[in-house]
């Protein structure tokens, strides 16, 4: 029997899983990364991806290598079955978190480039072909039981475990957790096609049509995806005929040039487990959460759940922080993945109706509601919300009953270098903890043994200025006062930063000292 010795062990790798790897890989944590498949996925897949998860790929350092594989800055429009547009999603103008709400790209590629990436992550071990069968777990530890290509036994001794293995999780199924929801009536057609000669055109579109629900969404390279539901009573297997598909999207292309490369039907489902954790074994991705797809935000959940336990993880196993930090991962993460859960079903429910009665009653309402812009905007930015809106008002943070910054997630904008190059905020941040001094220097206004333990964690401490012409070395310049504004503040003020970007604490010069060794205290007690 082969044995191997690790911090983490994360099985799947899926999306959620290999950005964990990413993640605790760029910290020099060790991991074993074990998937059953010999690959990664080739069958379609996801294909929206958020300014959040961009966010994160920017985090690893990954998000430059794939560029040319997305499609940035879509609108999402919903028409009726007559064409009439009924509402939208999705500013290409809107960046809270740097980039466009609504992005494309294709998943098998993206899975692909994030697993041959691992090569560069020293302390990541990748185990295709690897099915993990048991697990026991004590206080020291958890001992994974897997089988490889061969059908030869591994034993993998680690501190944690990770299930990022999909819907079907077998480490869900082993600790015997429950998922509770409801999964959608009607499967859905999914399609990927070469479909060049629309280029430039159908962004993304959702066919709101009871004659037969569906969406196309544009990606890269003259690629585009379809999704068509499958009315009562018809067949899966004759719905993926390429003669039948043709037929389906003839009203909005050339379907005779159309190269159909991917398909296949799925059913959607709107469940969550029970529990995320069970000792040192947690749930991530789809093991924890599924959503349906019409809100896009199946893949982009995943990675808000890898943001967020990283860097508890990695402190933990480093000894920087105590395990009972890693509790706050479900309290922190569960009611958001709910909250978008819920923004899908809203969505579908205009989306999918088939009676003609209840189209027609939202089409007049959304017609009426068209004739006032400011309403229909209300309207439209409450729909997306869950998406723009980030925030977490439990866990890892301080006073989240006062309004302002604290338990937000921090905004990137454009800011300036004190060399005058522009860059995203995040850039001057670092993978760490940071200080931030907004209009003051944390150096002039924090005690030294404040900043002592902080510096210790590799925390970054950074002077950022709403105007330029200050004699702090290296601050950073908020020209466009987006920043200044999300603070909501006209007085100085010092912000504590997670590594996952979530503001842990925002303080007066008065209380900043004592904030963050309360702060600090919630790591190390």
């Amino acid at each position: 029997m082969k044995k191997l010795e690790t911090s983490v062990v994360i099985c799947g790798a899926g999306p959620a899983g290999l950005t964990l790897a990413h993640l605790l890989g760029q910290q020099n944590v060790d991991v074993v990364l074990i998937e059953k498949l010999e690959n990664t996925v080739t069958e379609p897949r996801a294909i929206a991806i958020d300014g959040e998860s961009l966010r994160t790929l920017q985090h690893i350092g990954l998000l430059q290598g794939f560029e040319d594989e997305i499609l940035s800055g879509i609108r999402v429009e919903y028409e009726n079955g007559d064409g009439m547009p009924l509402f939208q999603i999705g500013s290409p103008e809107l960046k809270p978190y740097g980039y466009p709400t609504v992005n494309s790209f294709d998943q098998p590629a993206l899975d692909r480039y994030l697993a041959e990436s691992l090569a560069q992550r020293e302390s990541v071990q990748v185990c295709f072909s690897t099915t993990l069968t048991s697990f026991d777990q004590s206080a020291g530890g958890v001992r994974i039981h897997c089988t490889d290509a061969d059908n030869k036994e591994i034993e993998i001794a680690a501190d944690y475990l990770i299930g990022c293995d999909g819907g079907r999780s077998t480490i869900r199924g082993l600790l015997n957790i429950d998922m509770q929801g409801e999964s959608n009536p009607q499967p859905w057609l999914v399609i990927d096609t070469v479909d060049s000669h629309l280029e430039d055109q159908l962004d993304c579109h959702f066919y709101c049509d009871p004659e037969r629900p569906g969406m196309t969404m544009r990606k890269q390279h003259g690629r585009r995806r379809w999704e068509w539901m499958l009315m009562p009573g018809e067949d899966r297997e004759e719905l993926l005929q390429d003669e039948v598909i043709r037929n389906i999207i003839s009203p909005y292309t050339d379907a005779k040039n159309v190269d159909i490369y991917r398909k296949r039907v799925y059913d959607f489902h709107a469940i969550m487990a029970d529990r995320w954790q069970v000792g040192r074994v947690f749930l991530a991705g789809d093991a924890a959460h599924m959503t349906p797809p019409f809100a896009g935000q199946g893949l982009n959940s995943g990675f808000r759940d890898v943001a967020n336990l990283s860097w508890k993880l990695s402190a933990v196993v480093k000894g920087e922080a105590v395990p009972a930090i890693l509790d706050s991962y479900e309290l922190e993460r569960k009611d958001h993945a709910r909250e978008l859960i819920e923004t899908a079903l809203n969505l579908g429910k205009q989306i999918q109706p088939i009676n003609t009665v209840q189209a027609v009653e939202r089409d007049t309402f959304f017609a009426e509601l068209n004739k006032d812009p400011v309403a229909m905007k209300a309207v439209e930015d409450d729909m997306a919300a869950s998406i723009l809106m980030r925030s977490v008002d439990k866990g890892l943070v301080l006073d989240t009953e006062n309004e302002g910054a604290t338990g937000r997630l921090l905004i990137q904008p454009q800011v300036i270098s004190q060399n005058g190059e522009t860059m995203l905020l995040d850039e001057c941040l670092g993978s760490n903890f940071s200080i931030i001094g907004y209009n003051c220097d944390p150096f002039v206004v924090l005690d030294d043994q404040v900043l002592a333990p902080w510096a210790g964690l590799g925390a970054s401490i950074v002077a950022i200025f709403s105007t330029a012409g200050h004699s702090v070395s290296d601050c950073i310049v908020d020209e466009s006062g987006e920043l200044g504004e999300w603070i909501a503040s006209n007085e100085p003020s010092v912000l504590l930063i997670r590594p996952d970007k979530f503001c842990m604490m925002a303080a007066g010069l008065s209380d900043a000292n004592e904030k963050l060794n309360v702060a600090h205290t919630l790591l190390c007690p």
